[in-house]
């Protein structure tokens, strides 16, 4: 983008963009100072809606109950974060202001978020450089910018996007990687939330993708914000931590900075690289007239560099209003490109090419990695000696789910469950204690936390073989699950023993396709509750990140509240639009089998869970788990096999006082 003040060259901020951004800006003067007063004076915790504050830190990894305490004046920040691990101390301490400092691995993210960006070029049917903007992969075949910079599919025709187009460390530029647009198989334009949604040719599976994912938690008012970006076609630029968020609409995000805008395009991203609007528009400081102004102050002219402009703020467009947009859009439904963007898998890390073996053509290298003896502990907990061992020229292995020799729903599996609950008294509806002793006692076989091995390839798979995200109920096959949680365990461990720190900080960065219905931070991650495979699903990251840790929570107005595909999230409650009845089942087994380790739920939350039971009782799917789960770990979930126990079982037994 250059400086945009007037129409001309293109991918410029056309001027009734700008005016628009301009006007925006202004109407907010009064809501924003109100909101950078409290911003200065008390930071992110003033300066944002209890709401927004509380679903934040639980998306930062706080628990909900410290979360709660902290937005309510109850507990200090500094003695909650105190008991936290250091990766989410870290992240929470800097995204509220209170400590700069970044972990080496904050700059492997910020590299691999690069990777998928790249330079638009605007080219006429001739061949002629019209202009340039940035865009950016949002999925494995295509990519993100502005309206502005590609508004038609006969631009995109004849446009490129360029990869790589960067300097080296000796400050040499990079040979880029051109790939042509496939407008044909996909072009969706909005030009009032000024994007547009382009195919792309080639592969571009060195470079990664940057998820869209649709929750509206991942920024806070105050939080810095960080650009990737082509300024005014030049080689990639960062602005890295330069942004300031100064104020919320319901489709644009507003924040300051010293330096140029960003460009036409260009990802904006959070603390957790994740990105949160595509910026579109700067805004200038103007005089009584109207009219731009320099940084000296005299009126700006056409060909003003970016640079010399006197800009104030920069607008972006938010994530979450695209998504929903794209999801509502009936040009969009039934193409499978747009279905890639909107299940919002994020890919493994993709280094820059010298980083690896080979050059670019290890991006994609298999990595074999010797665990080594695993023994787990009374507890469950393992430790595990790691070596790795890299393999170059391949691709990451994908297993193949294997062929069971039992069928789908094996007859015996019913006498088998007669079995299981033979000892327990046959006068009436056991007691929690009595169904508590049973499934911990036959809990044989503590399980690593594996889904790739434990739990996609037979355990949770639909009759019609399929996976189906617990929330959403989007279809998945085994393989494309197996083979995104392969490859993100391959890069962790891979970055771990290159760069030296902890695999498990990278673990938010590369998120699972698996739901734990009870969240991991209620447990600490501790075994044998983490690997336990009967309250674990596959879900998509987009479904798992909008959730969180929330609790469950039955909406009043669900039906009529306007809602994402994977359900309703409000501060602290969380309604699945798929999949209650399943969750329900999955949180009550937890009850039995750990009592006292939840603390989150309280006796209407016990009702809630049981109405969904009673709802949505079980059925094939949910049988042949638990058959195959007892198969592994040797326990079953009582409430799959005798629903009618649920009604006269005193739950709250099981909760954590």
């Amino acid at each position: 983008m250059t400086n945009g003040l007037q129409d001309g060259q293109a991918g410029e901020v056309p001027r009734d963009v700008m005016q628009a951004t301009q006007a925006r800006f202004i109407r907010r003067d009064a809501a924003r100072a109100g909101q950078l007063e409290r911003l200065n004076v008390g930071g992110p915790l003033a300066a944002d809606t209890p709401e927004r504050i509380e679903g934040r830190l639980t998306r930062l990894g706080m628990p909900l109950p410290d979360a709660r305490a902290v937005v309510e004046d109850h507990a200090a920040l500094s003695s909650v974060t105190a008991r936290l691990p250091d990766s989410v101390r870290l992240g929470l301490e800097r995204v509220l202001g209170a400590n700069d400092l970044v972990n080496v691995a904050y700059l492997d993210l910020a590299r691999a978020a690069s990777r998928a960006v790249g330079r638009v070029v605007i080219r006429a049917a001739n061949g002629r450089i019209l202009g340039y903007g940035t865009g950016w992969l949002c999925g494995p075949r295509t990519i993100l910018t502005n309206n502005h910079v590609l508004a038609d599919a006969a631009t995109a025709r004849t446009s490129v996007i360029e990869f790589d187009y960067e300097r080296r460390p000796d400050q040499t530029i990079r040979t880029p990687v051109t790939l042509k647009l496939d407008p044909a198989s996909l072009f969706l334009t909005s030009g009032a939330l000024d994007y547009s949604l382009v195919a792309v040719q080639g592969d571009t599976s060195a470079f990664g993708w940057l998820p869209l994912f649709g929750s509206g938690d991942k920024n806070l008012i105050g939080e810095a914000l960080s650009v990737i970006q082509h300024p005014s076609g030049e080689p990639k630029q960062v602005a890295l931590r330069e942004n300031r968020l100064v104020d919320r609409l319901p489709d644009f995000l507003h924040y300051e900075t010293d330096t140029s805008p960003g460009s036409s395009g260009s990802p904006v991203f959070n603390d957790a690289w994740e990105v949160v609007a595509l910026h579109h528009s700067g805004v200038p400081r103007t005089d009584d007239q109207g009219r731009a102004l320099r940084r000296d102050g005299q009126p700006a002219q056409p060909g003003d560099p970016d640079t010399v402009i006197d800009w104030i703020a920069n607008e972006g467009v938010r994530i979450s209003r695209i998504v929903e947009d794209l999801r509502g859009r009936t040009d969009a439904a039934g193409n499978l490109l747009v279905q890639e963007v909107l299940a919002a898998n994020r890919p493994a890390l993709v280094g820059p090419p010298e980083t690896l073996p080979g050059g670019r053509a290890a991006a994609e290298a298999a990595r074999v990695f010797d665990l080594g003896p695993v023994t787990l502990d009374a507890d469950g907990n393992a430790t595990i000696p790691v070596s790795v061992r890299l393999r170059v020229g391949g691709s990451v292995p994908v297993p193949t789910p294997p062929t069971e020799s039992r069928p789908y729903l094996d007859p015996k599996d019913e006498a088998e469950a007669a079995a299981y609950y033979a000892g327990l008294s046959e006068s009436g509806i056991p007691s929690f204690l009595a169904l508590s002793e049973l499934v911990t006692r036959t809990h044989e076989k503590l399980l690593p936390y594996d889904p790739a091995d434990e739990l996609y390839p037979w355990v949770d798979l639909w009759p019609d073989g399929k996976l189906r995200s617990l929330y959403s109920g989007r279809e998945h096959t085994a393989e494309e699950l197996i083979a995104a949680d392969r490859t993100a365990q391959a890069r962790r461990l891979e970055l771990a023993a290159r760069e030296g720190f902890s695999a498990d900080s990278l673990e938010a960065a590369l998120p699972y396709n698996c739901e734990h219905v009870v969240p991991q931070s209620w447990f600490a991650k501790r075994q044998p509750m983490r690997g336990d495979l009967h309250h674990l699903f596959a879900c998509e990251p987009d479904c798992n990140s909008f959730r969180g840790n929330t609790p469950y929570f039955d909406f009043p107005d669900y039906g009529e509240a306007l809602r994402t595909d994977c359900g309703r999230r409000d501060p602290g409650e969380f309604e699945p639009a798929q999949g209650k009845g399943a969750s329900a089942r999955a949180t009550l087994y937890f009850l039995l089998r750990y009592p006292g380790v939840v603390r989150q739920y309280s006796a209407r939350h016990l009702q809630t869970l049981l109405a969904w039971h009673t709802a949505q009782p079980p059925g094939d799917w949910e049988r042949h788990r638990n058959a195959a789960i007892a198969a592994r770990q040797g326990n079953r979930n009582p409430l799959i096999d005798r629903p009618e126990w649920a009604a006269g079982v005193d739950f709250g037994e099981g909760l954590g006082r």
